[in-house]
């Protein structure tokens, strides 16, 4: 989704925009590259772990890094912070990418003929083979990828991308079973999305039978995750790859879940400030 301008900075110029500290010559940079693979010119960023690949370097570069990563290198001016890998990723959003265009987007702005009875905000990007159904509303600045599929109840924020091929107010797995007999539960419930939420490709949110789903504000969730009816997800969690919730489960404020994370029992729930390790 992004591509990298043409650009030209002098160090001190990204150590003001940054609020870091510059140490070493104020050279001029036009490139970004990965540690091990700069060339002249470049912004690199260095853990400490791998700072004994700075020694190896030949080329007039830009690190940023914190201060226990600095070595004696006169080829190498860095940039020192207290979060090096947010204020380099940071200035990369902000100066020196683009955002590219899908072909056929449709930009909407409150109404449109092809989503009858949808309520949109303002710069509405719609992508191919999107289905949104009535009795939907859709804030401001969202970007839908290709494929996605929108069902009725479904309340999404301001700022929200949803990536290619994702459901959002798929029908949660309900039956109920009386002897021999199997019958299915009408999924009745809302999808409520926040703010400036990420939604990654094949993700499916369910809807509950009763009750809401909910995703607060500035969560992030990568591919293949399936949330479960009735979860509430609290505001900044990251969720990763692979991930299942059971309907009813809870996840708080600022967490981290890693790849291949399940909840199987629909009383569980995690706090705030929570980490959750792979698997």
């Amino acid at each position: 989704m992004y591509l990298l301008k043409e650009f030209e900075f002098e160090a001190s110029e990204i150590a003001k925009i940054v609020s870091g500290k510059l140490i070493g010559e104020d050279i001029v940079v036009n490139t970004i590259k990965n540690l091990g693979e700069q060339t002249e010119g470049s912004i690199i960023l260095c853990y400490p772990k791998f700072k004994e690949k700075l020694t190896k370097i030949e080329d007039k570069c830009l690190v940023f890094c914190n201060d226990e990563t600095v070595i004696e290198n006169n080829n190498l001016s860095y940039i020192i912070c207290d979060n090096p890998k947010f204020a380099f990723f940071d200035f990369i959003n902000n100066y020196i990418v683009t955002e590219t265009s899908y072909s056929n987007m449709e930009i909407i702005s409150k109404s449109s003929e092809n989503y009858p009875d949808v309520d949109f905000g303002y710069n509405v990007k719609i992508n191919k083979n999107v289905v949104i159904s009535p009795k939907t509303k859709i804030g401001s600045n969202v970007i839908i990828g290709n494929n996605v599929v929108i069902r009725s109840n479904v309340v999404i924020g301001n700022d929200v991308i949803i990536k290619d091929n994702s459901v959002i107010g798929s029908e949660g797995f309900g039956f109920v079973k009386s002897g021999d007999e199997i019958i299915h539960i009408p999924q009745l419930g809302h999808i409520k999305i926040g703010d400036n939420v990420i939604i990654g490709s094949c993700c499916t949110i369910e809807k509950p039978a009763l009750g809401n789903t909910i995703i607060e504000n500035s969560v992030k969730i990568d591919d293949l995750v399936q949330i479960g009816h009735n979860q509430r997800i609290g505001e900044g969690t990251l969720i990763t790859t692979g991930f299942k919730g059971i309907g009813g489960s809870i996840i708080g404020k600022n967490c981290f879940i890693g790849m291949g994370v399940t909840i199987v029992n629909k009383q569980a729930s995690i706090g705030d400030n929570c980490f959750i390790g792979a698997g």
